[in-house]
């Protein structure tokens, strides 16, 4: 499966995804992995005011993005968004062979441990992205195209 960017970003669409990567990256379109999101229709529609017209834009649940993700091969123009490291690892658990993924923010909150100006995980959330390690996935953090690259595994060790 060919994907322009695929990002874990706790804010899931923002200015820095919208106006940041999709325009660096020329990106055609956005897929939002959010079962919260997509059960709640104020909280959908406020995500998709944030995009312009010219990205088509989807916001769809786990097991959705699942079966989106099967039947689309060639997703070389598109940004899946996901909020987190344990979305990954339920992509990875039913099937989907994902190799690269950006990280791009998981922000400050309790009990989290800062490892970049953008980058605050739990033991819990170390253990999901080491278990994701393990099934061949790179991550690499990078909450801006121009910013400098990091190997998470690097971070972890």
């Amino acid at each position: 499966m060919k994907i322009q960017l695929f990002r874990i970003d706790d804010r899931l669409i923002h200015g820095q995804v919208v106006l940041g990567w999709a325009n660096a990256l020329n990106s055609e379109s956005i897929l939002l992995c959010d079962d919260s999101v997509y059960e709640n229709q104020w909280e959908k529609e406020l995500y998709l005011s944030c995009v312009p017209d010219h990205l088509r834009t989807q916001i769809l649940d786990v097991k959705g993005t699942i079966e989106f993700l099967k039947d689309n091969e060639d997703l070389s123009k598109s940004i899946i968004l996901v909020n987190g490291p344990k979305v990954v690892e339920i992509l990875l658990e039913n099937g989907l062979e994902i190799k690269y993924i950006n990280v791009g923010g998981i922000h400050f909150r309790d009990g989290r441990k800062s490892y970049l100006p953008y980058l605050y995980l739990d033991e819990e959330e170390v253990q999901s992205f080491k278990r994701c390690m393990e099934k061949g996935v790179v991550f690499e953090c990078l909450d801006v195209p121009t910013g400098n690259k990091v190997n998470l595994k690097n971070l972890l060790t």
